[in-house]
Formats: structure tokens, sequence, C-alpha cells
């Protein structure tokens, strides 16, 4: 009897796990729907910068008169404010365990500019890393949390750097005319995705690239004159979820990491933004609205669930 309870719990287990793995590894481009989105966060509250680490979801919301930083649950449970400050604090990024959050604050004493900072995700150990007469933003941290890319304004426009996640060893790794932002670590870390935006004749455009962590082996995955941006790779690197405007308003769009198989993942006439894969590797979460009067907030999707037809 037992031996028998035993098999049977080996074969459910078995089953939970082939399950898991399936819904991971079915996953193909193009999806040929749109996934249904749910909203996270209050209908009140207007939200940007989504970040996810660890179980939580941090982001900026504007309250009393500036911008605060909160986080909730992934099923949109346990809603915290997190920073209480008479500056503005946004674009967080929480740590992959969830620990840390460093994130910018607009200074105003001295020469008004934006710093990043990093604490304890409970709001605690509010530390400064940047210290400038430029500003610096965006910042994201590495698969293993050792570093921080971000970006800072060298020469009248934006150019990527990294430095390690105390502050310390600053660096450059691009240098153009473009303004770069928006980084994303590749999961095993060896490379960052950004968006790289540039003013011609033509108009403003943004296109998403790759680069090693020494600016070497830059990479163009978008084209077509739009402005895309805001990438974030899937967990197992094979994916890069991003924003762009090509569809006439904002829209989430996917791709292989190579630029390859750009697919449209929502279709509505208002604002989808900042998507940013979850660590499951099929849910996204992005800053979107539904209606003309609606506030900004965070939305999540599946890629694996198809909206109900009625018959």
């Amino acid at each position: 009897m037992k031996q028998r309870a035993f098999i049977v719990a080996i074969c459910v287990l078995h089953l939970l796990t082939a399950y898991g793995c399936e819904r991971k590894a079915t996953i193909e481009l193009p999806l040929g729907y749109y996934p249904p989105a749910d909203r996270l966060t209050p209908d009140d509250l207007t939200v940007y910068n989504p970040t996810v680490g660890g179980r939580k979801i941090a982001f900026a919301a504007y309250v009393d008169d500036n911008h605060e930083i909160y986080a909730l649950d992934f099923d949109g449970a346990n809603l915290n404010r997190i920073t209480y400050n008479d500056t503005s604090d946004y674009s967080p990024a929480l740590s992959p365990d969830g620990n840390r959050i460093a994130y910018i604050s607009f200074m105003r004493y001295g020469k008004s500019n934006d710093e990043i900072f990093i604490m304890n995700s409970d709001g605690r150990n509010q530390i400064r890393l940047t210290q400038n007469t430029v500003s610096d933003g965006g910042p994201a941290f590495s698969p293993d949390g050792d570093q921080i890319a971000f970006q800072r304004n060298v020469d009248g426009d934006g150019e990527m750097f990294i430095m390690k996640a105390d502050g310390s060893a600053q660096r450059q790794i691009t240098q153009n005319d473009r303004e770069d932002c928006c980084a994303a670590f590749s999961p095993d870390g060896k490379q960052i995705a950004f968006a790289s935006i540039s003013v011609s004749p033509e108009g403003v455009r943004s296109d998403i690239y790759l680069t090693d962590l020494d600016g070497g082996n830059q990479k163009k995955l978008t084209n077509g004159g739009f402005m895309n941006s805001n990438p974030s790779f899937s967990p197992n690197g094979r994916f890069i979820v991003f924003g762009t405007n090509r569809d006439g308003n904002s829209e989430i769009y996917i791709m292989e990491a190579d630029g390859s198989n750009q697919t449209r993942l929502t279709s509505n006439t208002f604002i989808d933004i900042d998507p940013v894969f979850m660590p499951d590797g099929h849910r996204i979460i992005f800053i979107g609205h539904r209606s003309i009067d609606g506030k900004l907030g965070v939305y999540i999707m599946d890629l694996l669930q198809k909206p109900e037809i009625s018959p």
C-alpha cells in the first residue's frame, strides 16, 4: 500500500513538473493572438516604471505632489508605499532576490539633477550611489545583483554606464551621439539590451540594441523609424519584450533575442508601455490604461492564455 502511494506521488510530481516545463516551453512566435490583460493596481493610482524582483513588483506612483515608490505582490495584494520623501523618487529597479531597490531621486539642493540611490526593499538604509552635476538614471540590476547598469548624461546625451551595486567602479560602455537609456541585463549577465534614441531630419526614432559589457559587439535589433524602447529579457534569454509606437500608438511587442519574429502582444487604442518579464517566463507586467480618462496602472498578461472566443 505504501509502495503504491509512493508510485502515485511520483507520477503526480512528474505530471506537475511536465506541465510546468510545458508551460514554459510552449511560447512560440508569432503567437497568433493577443493575450488578455488584468489590472493589478488601484484605478485611482497613476503609476510608472514597473520592476520585478523576488516575489514583488515595485513601481513609481504620483502622490503628495511628487513621485514615490510602491510595491505589491504578483497577484496585486499587499500594496505598500515604500518612500516618503519631499523629492521625487522613481524608476525603481528591484534586485533579483527582491531585497534591494535601486532608484532615481531628484535632488532639490544645489544644482537639481537626478541621482541614483539604493535602499532595502522596505525603504530603510537609503544610500546615494552617484554624485554628479549631470543626471544619472534608469538603474537595472545584473542577474547576480552585484552590478547596476544606468544612464548618465555625457556631453549633452545619455550614455550607458555600469557600476558595482555599492556605487564603485563606474565605467562607461557606450559612446555615440544618440540618447542611450533603458538598460536590461541578459539572464547570463554577459550582455545588455538598451534603447538608443536618435534625431534626424526624418524625425525622432528609438531602436533597441544589444552590447557586451565592454561596449563591444553592438547589434541593432529593431528598425523602421519608430520609437522602440524599454527592453526586458525572458528568464531563459530567448525573448525580449519591448514597447513600440509602430502601430500609431504605444503597444507591447515581443521578439526573439536576435531581433527576429517581432510580434505584437497588445491591441487597443490606449497606452501600453514599459513591459517586464515575470520570473515564470510566460507572464509579463506592463503599464497601461483602458479608457480615455483612465489612469496608468500595472497590468499583467499571460502569453500562454488565449482570449475566450464567444460562441
